[in-house]
């Protein structure tokens, strides 16, 4: 049996990413993929396409096309300032998977085929689909929504069918629209063709085979938003059908498997943040994962805390702001298609703002590993800042946990820094109040 620090399942942007980040924190680690992604079209934002630079993944996004041009029909709106880029995900993923093997991460080409046996601090014994058996202290699934769980929590289910067109207008861009059975998102790639994916109700579908897709499909071809003949679906690519609602599929932490991306919170496609959440999930599995491996007794419990306040503060805002998204659309309010989203989860704001200066004791990021720290609660600042030009906000805020320090006599220009900012939320002028850490309700700060 070969041993591991962390075993990932599951090599999309998701378990690469954080496979290739742990072999450099210096892990031993093992990726299990079926490298078995068909050929389809997404986009990738300007944040994700930051976040590759900043970690030196250029090759990774050198995947993607140039930034494209987005043109919707929305809530009456016909233009966007926004744009994105476009990606074969194949590639993209492939790419991701080799710059964690040139970090030194092992791959395997197969799957997970079961957990043998689990302990929250012995780690983990799987048998893969070859019937080789590995161990180790940590696994990080990232299987999607494939993953198992006996806890999803979902809204109005969507199943978004997509497939290669037979026509081309030889110019880059993507186009977003809402028509009364749903919304599509038409894309064309140099070099790829036109790509359309539609999003339906999954209860609506009449039917779950290829003519059913097809006959959905060309509905939606002949919408008034698409003013152009698109002609008809390219036959030789079979139609791609996934469910693509947003699913809470692991609302709690229980080690030795600790989930990331869509196997923790599976993204609605409308958010657009689905490659996004992927690797900033990844990211977070990261210092659970090395914290966990120091030091297992307390790291269990913080990375508990850390993660519950993350994926389930992600769940029920994404919920929310799609909710807001929806409803924007008046035109089609009254379709059971948009009327469902309009209706759920409930009428919370997407963005709760506090009504006060507080200090709270959370779960945060340090140094690449989480520990507990004071965190500053501002209505400008709702989620929580523990740190203040590098320095803990604990040091620069008195014992009272009322009111600002004194400022030293010579203060270097990060306390310069510090205190201006802490000026500018009222410090010096107002008060704090000290709450209990609610880590249900609250997500981490770093």
């Amino acid at each position: 049996m070969t041993y591991y620090d962390c075993v990932v399942a599951g090599g999309g942007p998701a378990g690469a990413f954080a496979a290739r980040e742990l072999v450099r924190a210096g892990c031993t680690v093992l990726i299990v993929d079926p490298a078995a992604g068909r050929p389809r079209l997404e986009g990738l934002s300007t944040r994700v396409a930051q976040l590759l630079k900043a970690r030196g993944l250029e090759a990774v996004l050198a995947t993607a096309s140039a930034p494209c041009p987005r043109s919707v029909d929305w809530a009456g709106l016909k233009r966007s300032a926004n744009g994105e880029r476009l990606v074969r995900r194949p590639a993209f993923d492939a790419a991701l998977r080799q710059a964690a093997v040139d970090a030194g991460a092992e791959l395997i080409e197969g799957r997970i085929g079961r957990i043998e046996k689990t302990h929250p601090e012995q780690g983990v014994v799987l048998k893969l689909s070859s019937g080789d058996a590995v161990s180790a202290r940590l696994m990080i699934d990232a299987r999607g929504r494939q993953a198992p769980s006996s806890q999803r929590l979902k809204g109005p289910q969507t199943l978004s069918i997509s497939g290669l067109l037979d026509s081309v207008s030889g110019t880059p861009g993507t186009h977003v629209a809402a028509t009364p059975e749903g919304w599509l998102w038409l894309a064309e790639a140099p070099g790829f063709g036109r790509w359309l994916q539609i999003s339906v109700d999954a209860d609506d579908l009449g039917g779950a085979g290829e003519a059913a897709l097809q006959e959905r499909v060309n509905r939606f071809l002949t919408q008034p938003c698409l003013t152009e003949d698109m002609g008809g679906l390219n036959v030789q690519n079979k139609l791609l059908a996934r469910a693509a609602g947003l699913v809470l599929s692991a609302p709690e932490l229980t080690l030795p498997v600790i989930p990331a991306g869509d196997a923790a919170v599976a993204i609605d496609p409308l958010s657009g943040h689905g490659l996004f959440w992927a690797l900033s999930s990844a990211l977070a599995a990261v210092p659970m994962a090395l914290t966990v491996l120091d030091n297992p007794k307390p790291g269990v419990d913080l990375a508990a805390r850390f993660y519950r306040a993350r994926v389930v503060e992600t769940f029920w805002r994404q919920a929310r702001v799609g909710r807001d998204f929806y409803r924007l659309e008046r035109r089609l309010a009254a379709e059971p298609f948009w009327r469902r989203r309009a209706a759920w989860p409930d009428d919370q704001p997407s963005h709760a703002v506090p009504n006060s200066v507080r200090m709270e004791t959370r779960v945060v990021v340090e140094d690449n590993r989480l520990v507990e720290r004071d965190v500053l609660i501002t209505p400008l600042d709702p989620d929580g800042v523990a740190f203040v030009a590098g320095l803990p906000v604990g040091d620069l805020i008195d014992a009272s946990g009322t009111r600002a320090k004194p400022i030293p006599d010579t203060p270097s220009p990060a306390f310069q820094a510090a205190f201006q900012w802490l000026a500018s939320r009222g410090l010096f002028n107002g008060s704090t109040s000290r709450n209990a850490h609610q880590p249900t309700r609250t997500r981490e700060t770093a």
